[in-house]
């Protein structure tokens, strides 16, 4: 009879209890793929804001989830917030900017986060405010004199 062998991934490699620092440099990795990602996403989310913005399909409140890596638990997550609460609000993208404001209070108040967690998630939010804040509003009327 033909022996079975049941390989199971091990939590410590054999190159781990050897060189220490190949653990660190894995993780090191995995957040750096971590938080590429994440700024990918939002670039992804910022073209789509775009899209739907011209199509005035944010004229009726906007909900953010903004990907970020957690360091802590080393998976990606999510920090949601509302730009506009649902109802008859035209999109302004003077919006965006300022509930990106308010959100980065919010980040460097949370002590949940590790510090390169926290920088991460408040660049993140930088990032999605940029394009919006040099924009003049789409559907803003004429000023008449």
């Amino acid at each position: 009879m033909a022996a079975v062998e049941l390989a199971l991934p091990t939590a410590v490699t054999r190159e781990e209890l050897v060189m220490p620092q190949a653990r660190t440099r894995a993780e090191e990795d995995l957040v750096l793929r971590g938080r590429t990602l994440a700024r990918q996403a939002i670039e992804e989310m910022i073209a789509e804001l775009d899209l739907r913005a011209s199509r005035h399909q944010l004229d009726r409140g906007l909900r953010i989830s903004l990907p970020y890596f957690d360091d802590r638990r080393q998976s990606l997550r999510y920090w949601s917030f509302t730009v506009i609460p649902k109802g008859r609000i035209l999109f302004v993208p003077a919006f965006v900017v300022l509930a990106v404001e308010r959100e980065i209070e919010r980040v460097q108040a949370q002590r949940e986060f590790t510090e390169s967690t926290r920088a991460h998630l408040h660049d993140n939010l930088l990032q999605l405010a940029a394009p919006f804040r040099s924009r003049p509003a789409t559907s803003a009327a004429p000023i008449l004199r």
